[in-house]
């Protein structure tokens, strides 16, 4: 179930000149890894909240952290935001990874970008489980931002895989073609830029992998009610922010 409450900023943290962390105590409902929230500062200048998947969430602590990359007026107004400064937080919001993931088995998450976030925050909830986590970035970065940027329970996944398209790291190039046996997963969830997860929906079509996919969208409300955040699916329209923001691969219809 979830609420909208008007929580304090504990922490805000720049990671990179593009992304940064913010964290806030939340006294509600769990959050689930895939879960997102709608976030707006109570002073803000723009019209609507922004749709931010969930980082990381303590449940003892009750902390919950977003990982944000700035891409525009509201994101900058987040990244400005101050300790102290009120926020309003409505959720947690949409299906969750977990929906999806077999009981046992092995999975590959590939996150692009900001993208990481939602992926990191499941190895987080599921630290047993057979994790091979591929992260791609269009810029390399020094290790310790790396850490920053994918948490500590990312790089305890079993494997771990980074690649930067500029070379910045061990592997030069994008994320995807780095996944040379889809066929060794029993499933695999990805997030990121929308050309990454073409790439990776066709990748595991070829060798019969399920696939699923965590898709970004302008959000009006977060649930549902202003059919602002269409999804072009096989089974007809859908909502990306009720009925997602995860899909089977297969169902998608990509613009190409």
């Amino acid at each position: 179930m979830s609420s909208s409450l008007i929580c304090e900023l504990a922490k805000n943290t720049t990671v990179t000149e593009e992304y940064f962390i913010l964290q806030f105590v939340w006294n509600a409902a769990t959050p689930k890894a895939g879960q997102f929230f709608m976030i707006k500062p109570v002073r803000s200048s723009c019209f609507l909240p922004r749709p931010i998947s969930i980082f990381n969430f303590n449940p003892d602590k009750k902390i919950v952290k977003f990982l944000i990359s700035k891409r525009g007026k509201g994101t900058e107004e987040l990244y400005n935001l101050q300790p102290g400064e009120k926020v309003q937080l409505t959720g947690p919001l949409g299906n969750c990874w977990a929906d999806f993931l077999p009981e046992n088995g092995k999975a590959a998450l590939v996150g692009g970008s900001a993208g990481v976030a939602p992926l990191a925050a499941l190895v987080s909830e599921k630290p047993d489980y057979y994790f091979h986590f591929f992260a791609g970035f269009r810029k390399g970065f020094r290790e310790k931002e790396h850490e920053n940027l994918i948490m500590g329970a990312a790089l305890k996944a079993k494997k771990f895989s980074i690649a930067a398209e500029d070379g910045g790291n061990a592997l030069n190039g994008k994320i995807v073609d780095f996944i040379f046996q889809p066929e060794d997963f029993d499933v695999i969830f990805g997030c990121g830029p929308m050309p990454m997860l073409n790439a990776l929906r066709k990748k595991c079509e070829a060798k019969k992998v399920p696939c699923f996919l965590s898709l970004e969208s302008r959000f009006a409300c977060g649930v549902g009610a202003c059919f602002g955040c269409t999804v072009h699916t096989a089974k007809g329209n859908r909502r990306c922010c009720k009925d997602g923001p995860i899909f089977a691969s297969g169902e998608i219809l990509f613009n190409e």
